[in-house]
């Protein structure tokens, strides 16, 4: 079933009335799709480890997908307090997903690096991420897969 065969509750068609009921449903659909994405994330850093938290997570997710990093630049980057980061980084450290080591350039400075083990869970995390994103567009047309980009790409400012 394509979007613009199913139920306008059920893809969030425009409502009728006004500018401001299309916006409030715009909102609400936002606000599902967060909510959604902040549920996936606990259940993949579940499925990195049981005892790892949402944030560790995206610390975990952040060295696979820059590589080793010091803590410093990882934590402007990710936007965490470095208090904030270094609690994460020690539960990594313990449940065996990142190492510490020397900086090559710098021998006082610390980089961090995610564990072959992380990179392996990670890629298989975001594998199934894929697939499951994937397959969930597979019946929309190629006309709603372009408007869909478009009209996100027409969100963000240039």
């Amino acid at each position: 079933m394509t979007p613009s065969e199913s139920e306008p509750a059920a893809r969030g068609d425009a409502p009728s009335g006004g500018v401001e009921a299309r916006l409030e449903a715009l909102e609400r659909q936002f606000a599902l799709l967060f909510s959604l994405y902040r549920t996936r994330l606990r259940q993949q850093a579940a499925d990195v480890d049981p005892a790892l938290q949402p944030s560790g997570f995206r610390t975990l997710q952040e060295l696979v997908n820059g590589g080793p990093v010091g803590a410093g630049e990882l934590a402007e980057s990710l936007g965490f307090d470095k208090s904030v980061l270094s609690r994460q980084l020690r539960q990594l450290e313990t449940l065996g997903l990142v190492s510490r080591g020397q900086d090559p350039d710098d021998r006082r400075a610390v980089v961090i690096s995610p564990t072959e083990d992380a990179v392996a869970r990670m890629e298989r995390i975001r594998s199934d991420a894929r697939d499951e994103f994937r397959a969930n567009l597979t019946e929309w047309s190629t006309h709603d897969l372009d408007e869909l980009a478009r009209l996100l790409a027409n969100l963000w400012p240039r």
